[in-house]
């Protein structure tokens, strides 16, 4: 295994546990006077009502595998391999998402990684409970924000980079406006551009507010979605919270590299997060298991590459070289079929470069490598699983906060926050580790409810 190899994978996302599951809160800013109460998923709806509050969810989905397309068919990769393909299924899934995103009734949910070409069959249902909805216009992932038609009235949307802006107005006397900001931000190792495409979506919001004649201090503004990062010294964090941040920023996992070139700030006064604040630390969203004999915090152990060498071997036999017969075979067992995924393309490369259809085992551990240090974790775990050669040991779970919703102080705060599972579901996820996604959570990540006051 070729040291720089090593190395390169010692900044693999995923390799190691959050840290900023335990940190304490930023130090130096204003407290919360009375932060929003943690309720259980039962617990009756918290106080005030509508009109005087209004529900947000925010939830990456995890893209839509429907059956009548192919795209998506790795979705079923982030399962562990001995979960039932019925419960795989985009048909089992979308009845899972129905019964959370109508079932808990938000005023206003906020959607991550829907596919454009599929939308309106997927998200049918919505409608059919009393949902509008804004689609991103850009790209083939994309953020939806839905709301309740008989409770708000669309006034405007705007596209930018990952974010989705979305203007209502409340059908009520008062007709008080609220910016909806849904972010899908940048995953790592890129933080300024994370950094960017949240100050740019902020920036957009003032503008709005000019060409309507009002004041950018005095709007009210929810942002939320998938920040793709911890929060605790994360630039995006550091703009809703304190207002403004510097060139002299670093986020801790990129020590060399600046948020910012310039001093960029925010015209809507510190945001509160709204699960933290509950929470009493960053809030466990995405929750997924981990093979302890193969993955720990200081990176992959020697069982990993063990196993990857068993890999070899099955699809090669006693051969030197996985011939293109043993490599079509080896990715219809990965990923169903003998011409698809990522795998392939790189076995492609490979096999273009040097002029002749074979692999060898280094060149079977370089792709997993680069497969890795994409983040794709999730999916050399999978393949260890369904190739029979992953060394049995504990099952970790591995925790990061990556989704939240933050409002504005100065016009909104937060009453109360949902517990995003039930006592029952706390048991399998964490005592049986039964990791994110599974049987009864058709997604990676856990949704966000929180309960928003106007100020």
């Amino acid at each position: 295994m070729p040291e720089a190899w090593i190395q390169g994978l010692r900044r693999w996302r995923g390799c190691a546990p959050s840290t900023a599951l335990a940190a304490p809160p930023t130090p130096g800013l204003r407290p919360t006077m009375t932060p929003p109460t943690l309720l259980p998923l039962s617990a009756p709806p918290a106080e005030p009502a509508w009109p005087s509050s209004f529900d947000v969810m925010t939830w990456n989905v995890l893209l839509p595998n429907n059956d009548a397309t192919d795209e998506g068919w790795w979705v079923t990769k982030y399962y562990d391999a001995a979960t039932d393909p019925a419960h795989r299924a985009w048909s089992h899934r979308r009845g899972l998402l129905r019964e959370v995103l109508v079932g808990r009734a938000p005023d206003i949910a906020c959607v991550q990684e829907v596919a454009a070409s599929t939308f309106a069959e997927d998200f049918a249902f919505m409608a059919e409970a009393g949902y509008a909805h804004a689609l991103h216009r850009k790209y083939w992932l994309r953020n939806a924000t839905f709301w309740r038609d008989d409770r708000w009235e669309h006034v405007l949307d705007k596209h930018k980079d990952r974010v989705l802006i979305t203007l209502l107005r409340q059908r009520e006397e008062e007709g008080r406006l609220l910016y909806v900001i849904n972010c899908h931000l940048t995953a790592a190792p890129q933080p300024d551009r994370r950094f960017r495409q949240l100050f740019e979506a902020l920036d957009q919001v003032r503008k709005e507010q000019n060409k309507l004649g009002l004041d950018p201090a005095e709007a009210a503004v929810v942002v939320c979605g998938d920040f793709n990062c911890d929060p605790v010294g994360a630039g995006t964090d550091r703009l809703l919270r304190e207002g403004e941040v510097g060139p002299e920023l670093r986020e801790p996992r990129w020590p060399e590299q600046p948020v910012t070139s310039k001093r960029r700030g925010q015209a809507f006064g510190p945001f509160e997060d709204l699960g933290r604040a509950a929470f009493g630390a960053p809030m466990p969203t995405l929750v997924v298991t981990r093979l302890s004999s193969c993955f720990t915090k200081e990176g992959l152990t020697p069982r990993f590459f063990e196993a990857l060498g068993a890999m070899f071997r099955r699809f090669a036999g006693e051969a030197e070289v996985m011939d293109e017969e043993a490599v079509a075979a080896w990715v219809a067992r990965i990923n169903g079929d003998p011409s698809r995924g990522s795998e392939r393309r790189k076995a492609d490369a490979v096999f273009a470069e040097k002029g002749e259809l074979t692999l060898t085992q280094e060149e079977l551990l370089g792709i997993y490598v680069s497969e890795l240090q994409e983040g794709k974790f999730w999916s050399v775990q999978h393949d260890l699983q369904v190739c029979e050669v992953a060394p049995p040991g504990e099952v970790e779970l591995f925790e990061a906060s990556l989704d939240r919703i933050y409002v504005n102080r100065s016009a909104l705060r937060g009453v109360a926050v949902r517990e995003p599972l039930t006592e029952a579901q706390r048991g399998l996820l964490y005592e049986a580790r039964q990791g994110l996604p599974n049987a009864w959570h058709p997604s990676d990540h856990l949704p966000v409810l929180a309960r928003v006051a106007w100020r």
